[in-house]
């Protein structure tokens, strides 16, 4: 193998690259969710390969990260749904914050699109919707829910 191509080269390339690109880690837990997205659309173009995905992110979870399993530290799937596990973040809390976030005014309306879409984007994976069809009876189920009275609300979500 030619040092070049060493997977510790390979990290502090990518990470020399990124070190000014990626932003820290936001305070609040819901906000990761777009800064996952953002990390992920930044990874893309520059073609990072997916085996440093997880690597590269870790500077920035330290805090998040001590209590991951060893053999799953590298899999940036497994961390993400770690993390996204340990800050509480269930698919209610996707549709409340995606039903009742307001554009910050110091957030341009781009940055806004990519709350909502990435809030949405999580709510519907997080229900595991695989076809347009899942997507409507989600949708046309959360309407359904949104209308109940509070005692059965409360049954329906004690249920989920």
């Amino acid at each position: 193998m030619e040092w070049k191509e060493s997977p510790a080269n390979k990290f502090k390339l990518w990470g020399n690259a990124l070190h000014n690109a990626v932003s820290r880690m936001p305070v609040e837990s819901i906000d990761i969710v777009s800064w996952f997205k953002s990390l992920e659309k930044l990874f893309e173009p520059l073609k990072v390969p997916v085996e440093l995905y997880a690597v590269l992110r870790r500077p920035y979870l330290k805090f998040l990260l001590s209590r991951v399993d060893l053999d799953k530290s590298t899999d940036y799937g497994a961390v993400k749904r770690y993390i996204l596990q340990e800050l509480q973040l269930t698919p209610s809390v996707y549709l409340d914050k995606f039903q009742s976030v307001s554009r910050d005014s110091t957030e341009t309306y781009h940055q806004f699109d990519n709350k909502l879409s990435s809030l949405f984007e999580y709510y519907v994976e997080s229900r595991k919707v695989g076809s347009y069809e899942e997507l409507i009876e989600l949708i046309v189920y959360d309407r359904i829910k949104a209308s109940l009275p509070p005692f059965l609300s409360w049954r329906v979500l004690a249920l989920e």
